[in-house]
């Protein structure tokens, strides 16, 4: 009987040693796994570029927006008068530099006629590139003052969700000096999981190598975005250096940043 457990033991040893064999050779090793946070992967403060009052904001916290989406702007009755006066000097000036070479074309035919001086004519050709030159300003002012009005409000730069509004109608934005931040949006179709590594792992790891997030109950296929490569922790066993893993939440779940999630690494 005891010839016939160690037979079966014997066995059994060599099974195992041909089964990890077999896995060492194929590079399947057992997989780890990282406690992480979730956080956002894009999150931008918007301001405006000019100072002002505020006029609007169309959206409440929490709203999901469209790329281009109208989110805030300032009183815009200082940008409308000074657009139509801008735009009644640039008619003026496209009148008079339109007289201007028609001047210029009937001293040319004088002159060429022997009907008018040197001078005259030379008097003509600068009454016209004097003309010109203030049409051109005048649409360049024009210009100027459209993309003051641009500047004057917010617009989503993505698809995403307000996380936070930092002001209401009738408030002053002075943006003389620096910027003040006057909302919050996140994108929440791309997230990120941060976790810590060891010096020993991340040597292992590179930029690209896909990984898996586990959260809510399913797995979701990620990809390591960056490799820390300053310590932002140190215990008894080395250097902690961070790992941030880009992932696409399901289209059903909401994700909130903060909420802990599993990074599990496979060998290779």
């Amino acid at each position: 009987m005891m010839k016939g457990m160690l037979k079966v033991l014997n066995t059994a040893y060599m099974t195992a040693g041909i089964i990890l064999i077999c896995l060492l050779f194929s590079g399947q090793l057992m997989a780890r796994d990282l406690e992480a946070v979730i956080d956002w992967n894009n999150r931008t403060e918007l301001t405006t570029l000019v100072s002002g009052m505020v006029g609007r904001v169309n959206v409440d916290v929490g709203a999901s927006v469209k790329r281009g989406e109208v989110l805030l702007e300032l009183d815009q009755r200082r940008y409308q008068s000074r657009l139509a006066a801008a735009a009644s000097r640039l008619e003026a000036a496209s009148q008079q530099n339109e007289e201007a070479k028609r001047e210029l074309d009937r001293a040319l035919e004088l002159y060429d006629r022997t009907l008018l001086s040197d001078h005259e004519r030379k008097q003509a050709e600068i009454a016209a590139a004097s003309s010109d030159a203030a049409y051109r300003e005048a649409e360049a002012k024009l210009v100027k003052i459209r993309l003051q009005r641009e500047y004057s409000r917010i617009t989503a730069p993505f698809d995403g969700v307000v996380e936070s509004i930092h002001v209401q109608p009738g408030q002053a934005v002075i943006n003389r000096y620096s910027a003040m931040p006057l909302m919050t949006l996140f994108d929440n179709s791309r997230m990120k999981a941060l976790a810590e590594l060891d010096e020993h792992t991340v040597n292992g790891l590179k930029q690209g190598m896909g990984v898996q997030v586990g959260i809510h109950g399913q797995w979701l296929e990620g990809t390591i975005h960056r490799l820390g490569m300053h310590p932002i922790a140190r215990d008894a066993n080395g250097s902690k250096y961070l790992l941030e893993v880009v992932f696409s939440p399901a289209s059903d779940r909401v994700i909130r940043a903060g909420e802990k999630a599993v990074v599990r690494l496979s060998d290779e």
